[in-house]
């Protein structure tokens, strides 16, 4: 059975999976009017109710008044009424998708990512993307959370996205834009946990694990008795975000915290259910892994008893490269800092691919032997920028030149490359991790842990408060495209674009020599200087060429 309402005929056919309650109602606002709701198999409770398009509602579980657990919108927040949602927009109907070997992607938030935060002056930018050569746009997560300030992760209505961007056929109006321009847009899933403050699904039945502990709320429940209707439920809001919105894909935030004994594991039929979906709607849809195990079945194929995904993210690269520029070794950032670390990721995929781990003081990963478009790099993201106590994106760690290289090997690196937000143009405006919560208990246990973790990275000083609008707003970004500045990183950012769509291929080998990288593909040969003196280097196979000085810093290329 169905989680949420379909539409039959004049009617809303509701489903609410809900055991625990003995007698629920549908409650129509404007009226007051009650709809008694039905027991069924399962544990279900259902009612056919005359609600048009617009209609808001609660549930009553018995005698509470609470939100429609699978919500399509929620136009007043967390606590106020659902809202009936119908997707009669056709919008485009077909449009141009790519494989991961082709993608070039850019991560954005919505809410800092223009002066607004919405989806309507996020489309005004489209041009924008499409100059610089970008064919990929993945949304940090939009289903609703506590108040209009947040990144997303402590999502609690998992099928409504959030009123603080705009109305649901904004959100489709957008993608739409983004579709006809050939860009392809995935979205940022979270489904190891739901957030804290507005959570329902406790009181209505066993949503959540009595068996695992998560880091950031409690596990989702997909093993354990009741985890059925729970496993449906995730796997419905999957084929709602790929169907109704048109996503061409689906990041999934922290897989490695998503714990299922089950024979067959939920991220395993997460994963079946996009290839039926690929095969229904006739176009590519990627599903994208964040893992921290580096464990390379993640992206095998199922019938090679993997997961089925197509990509997953790689933190060693970012790490490895990070550590080597800015000489940070605190933190996670203990098992990194040598320049050979970089040299083993661009050969392994992996550093850790069965090494010991200084960090976590156990061994941490598997062999990677995938093709090398299925680990996606960056320089920045929003964990490694925001997670830090004052948000510093690279550029403002290392400096102009030192940022662009490390942009450099990210783009013209055998793996599937993601930016973020801002750095195409050199921002330098900080992405701060923020909420907005008027609970001072709750803002003080998140200010808590952020300052426990800092810590491990000896970050002290006056570190933004996150649940401040300054923190939000400070955020933002400039859009500082047409000074000098912006303009050269611009330039430099398409250059290496260009360059990556040109030359890089799957074939390739990776040597070194005085601290300067050398990638040989097929049609060109790619040299990265990471040292800071001049360096002469011997281009061509073997050294059939002629010397070359390379300056400190820089990236030089050359056809074979």
């Amino acid at each position: 059975m169905n989680h949420g309402y379909e539409f039959v005929d004049d009617e809303v056919v509701m489903n609410v999976w809900a055991p625990k309650i003995k007698d629920m109602m549908v409650l129509r606002v404007k009226d007051g009017v009650k709809f008694p709701m039905n027991g069924s198999s399962g544990g279900f409770k259902s009612a056919n109710v005359r609600l048009p398009p617009g209609e808001r509602y609660y549930f009553l579980a018995d005698g509470q008044r609470i939100p429609d657990p699978a919500s399509r919108f929620q136009p007043d927040g967390i606590s106020g009424p659902s809202e009936i949602i119908k997707n009669d927009y056709e919008g485009v109907k077909k449009w141009k998708t790519y494989d991961l070997k082709d993608a070039i992607i850019e991560e954005i938030h919505i809410g800092t990512f223009t002066k607004e935060g919405t989806y309507e002056s996020a489309e005004k930018m489209v041009d924008h993307f499409v100059n610089l050569g970008i064919n990929h746009i993945e949304l940090m997560p939009l289903n609703q959370t506590y108040g209009t300030r947040n990144w997303g992760y402590d999502g609690v209505f998992i099928f409504a996205p959030s009123y603080s961007y705009g109305r649901p056929e904004n959100l489709r109006r957008f993608i739409d834009t983004l579709h006809e321009n050939n860009i392809n847009v995935i979205l940022d899933v979270v489904y190891n946990h739901i957030g804290p403050f507005g959570n329902i699904l406790g009181i209505l039945g066993d949503y959540f694990s009595k068996s695992y502990i998560n880091p950031w709320g409690q596990a989702l429940n997909f093993d354990g008795p009741g985890s059925d209707a729970v496993r449906s439920f995730i796997l419905q809001n999957v084929k709602y975000w790929i169907e109704e919105y048109k996503f061409d894909g689906l990041r999934i935030d922290a897989t490695h915290a998503i714990f299922d004994s089950s024979p067959v594991h939920i991220l395993k039929e997460i994963s079946t259910t996009i290839k039926s979906l690929e095969h229904k709607l006739g176009r590519k849809i990627k599903l994208i892994a964040e893992d921290d195990k580096n464990d390379s079945a993640i992206v095998d194929r199922l019938e090679d008893c993997g997961y089925g995904f197509d990509a997953s993210w790689n933190g060693d690269f970012h790490h490895s490269v990070h550590s080597y520029l800015t000489s940070e070794n605190r933190g996670y950032y203990e098992d990194y800092g040598n320049f050979t670390d970089i040299i083993d990721c661009l050969k392994n995929g992996y550093l850790y691919n069965g090494k010991y781990s200084k960090y976590l003081r156990k061994t941490r990963g598997t062999v990677f032997a995938g093709s090398r478009r299925k680990l996606v790099v960056f320089d920045s993201n929003h964990d490694q920028v925001g997670n830090r106590a004052f948000g510093e994106r690279p550029v403002s760690l290392v400096g102009d030149l030192k940022a662009r290289l490390f942009a450099a090997i990210v783009l013209l690196s055998p793996f599937t490359p993601m930016l973020f937000m801002g750095e195409e143009y050199g921002e330098t405006n900080p992405f701060l991790f923020f909420i907005q919560t008027e609970d001072n208990e709750f803002a003080n246990i998140v200010r808590n842990g952020r300052m426990n973790e800092f810590k491990d990275f000896s970050w002290n000083g006056n570190i933004p408060d996150p649940s401040s609008i300054e923190s939000f707003d400070k955020s933002k970004l400039s859009w500082k495209l047409t000074d000098n500045r912006g303009k050269q990183f611009i330039e430099f950012y398409k250059k290496m674009i260009n360059l990556r769509k040109r030359i890089v291929s799957d074939k390739y080998s990776v040597s070194s020599e005085n601290n300067v990288i050398r990638i040989d593909y097929e049609k060109a040969s790619v040299y990265i200087s990471f040292s800071d003196k001049q360096q002469i280097i011997k281009q061509g196979p073997k050294g059939t060429r002629d010397e070359t000085a390379i300056d400190p810093f820089s990236i030089l290329v050359q056809d074979t």
